[in-house]
């Protein structure tokens, strides 16, 4: 292998290379320099390593002759492409990025166009951030575990909580206003880290729907670490398809489309 291609976000510092004609992935937790230090050690030091997101200034005092790529052309480009292979979808499309805080974009295939519309402090950082203040976890694969069995309707506020006479004016289902429910004891961690990752689902879906309309476009793609073995992120990302004009779409490997496009770039 030659090129390396390394996100290094807030949360998760992924990594992308080429072997044998395969693309590979790995994921590091940002904090633990050391590992990736090591891992690097023993896979290639000569290589070359291209870098990107926050947190890229640590990897370039690791590896000197790193080069640091934009991490917003990074993105997008890795996106585009990891869209065009996984799902053959051509045209614009809303990139909702959702790392340790949320950036949108309006990509633009055919023009090799990208554009940042609007960003969010809602993100991953947000669900292991207020997910360790409400469970005492600070794993964020333990506060998914822990979330799949709680019901957030124990916490939430309920559309259907307003409108006891059932005739509601929107789905029942939707939240009136999150964490907002009458707990009378049933609520328990579980319940609340339930609520917590629909919470940002919701807010992300709303914005991002809106700019698709805008944009004129149903394509929204979701991507970032936030992602990775979340399906409860991606089911609630996902629900709202009865009420808004959009068309959520993710990918395989969504999380690495910045070290993608670190590559690509190169």
């Amino acid at each position: 292998m030659n090129k390396v291609g390394i996100d290094a976000g807030g949360t998760l510092t992924k990594v992308v290379y080429h072997e044998r004609g395969l693309r590979h992935f790995k994921i590091f937790p940002s904090n633990d320099i050391g590992s990736l230090s090591q891992w690097i050690q023993w896979l290639s030091p000569s290589s070359e390593y291209y870098v990107t997101g926050g947190k890229a200034g640590k990897v370039k005092n690791l590896l000197k002759t790193a080069v640091q790529i934009p991490e917003f052309e990074a993105v997008c480009k890795g996106s585009a492409v990891l869209l065009s292979e996984e799902h053959q979808i051509g045209g614009p499309f809303i990139l909702v990025n959702i790392g340790t805080g949320t950036s949108m974009f309006l990509v633009d295939q055919e023009k090799q166009e990208y554009r940042r519309l609007i960003g969010t402090g809602l993100g991953g950082g947000t669900l292991l951030g207020l997910g360790k203040i409400l469970s005492g976890l600070d794993s964020f694969r333990d506060i998914i575990s822990l979330a799949a069995s709680g019901k957030r309707e124990n916490v939430d506020l309920l559309v259907k909580d307003l409108y006891e006479d059932g005739d509601t004016p929107i789905p029942g289902r939707l939240t009136a206003a999150n964490f907002a429910g009458d707990y009378k004891g049933k609520g328990n961690p579980n319940d609340s880290l339930r609520s917590l990752i629909n919470m940002i689902a919701e807010n992300t879906v709303l914005l991002a729907a809106r700019l698709a309309e805008m944009e004129g476009t149903k394509t929204i793609l979701f991507t970032g670490g936030a992602l990775a073995g979340n399906h409860l992120l991606k089911t609630d990302l996902s629900q709202f398809q009865d009420i808004l004009q959009y068309e959520p779409v993710f990918l395989a490997n969504g999380a690495f489309s910045g070290a993608v496009g670190c590559i690509i770039n190169s």
